[in-house]
């Protein structure tokens, strides 16, 4: 009888402190720091001595600043590409699918520029998303590093940012 008591107490216990933060509704907008470490695998096209297109694939984690945050914990998948002149980028473009935990998306197209081997800068224009995410706008202001490859052919950055957004008017 104890036991089960105990496990009603329980279970009572965690209806009545999760009920509320299950319901609870998100903000209409907001802000959030965010960091995001990227791979990515490139197919280089040359096309004279010192330029380059290269178009590439990836797959990032991002973390927010809190778990709030309308990114933390998301997944990502780019594909994008940059035309390289003499080792520097002023056109690095594409787009990004953000898979949130509870498998909500939202999509970004980024442009940015910067210097092979080096760090670039960029901003990403959010252009909508699913489910509660529907109609989403917004903004990632970011500064992405290069790392040190993680295997042949494979390339990897850290990425921080800084990201606003704005839900539409139910």
């Amino acid at each position: 009888m104890l036991r089960k008591s105990t496990a009603l107490i329980l279970v009572l216990l965690f209806v009545a402190t999760a009920g509320p933060v299950m319901a609870e509704e998100m903000a209409r907008e907001g802000s959030s720091t965010i960091r995001a470490y990227w791979t990515v695998t490139m197919t280089a096209l040359p096309m004279d001595k010192e330029l380059v297109q290269i178009n590439y694939e990836g797959y990032g984690v991002v973390v927010g600043d809190t778990e709030k945050s309308f990114l933390h914990n998301a997944s990502a998948h780019v594909v994008g590409g940059m035309l390289i002149s003499k080792g520097v980028y002023e056109n690095d473009s594409g787009l990004v699918t953000y898979t949130r935990p509870d498998g909500e998306k939202i999509f970004a197209a980024f442009k940015g520029s910067g210097q092979m081997g080096k760090g670039a800068k960029g901003v990403g224009t959010i252009v909508g998303g699913t489910g509660k995410f529907e109609g989403i706008t917004g903004t990632i202001e970011y500064n992405r590093y290069q790392l040190r490859p993680p295997a042949k052919g494979v390339g990897a950055s850290f990425m921080v940012g800084k990201g606003t957004w704005k839900l539409p008017e139910k």
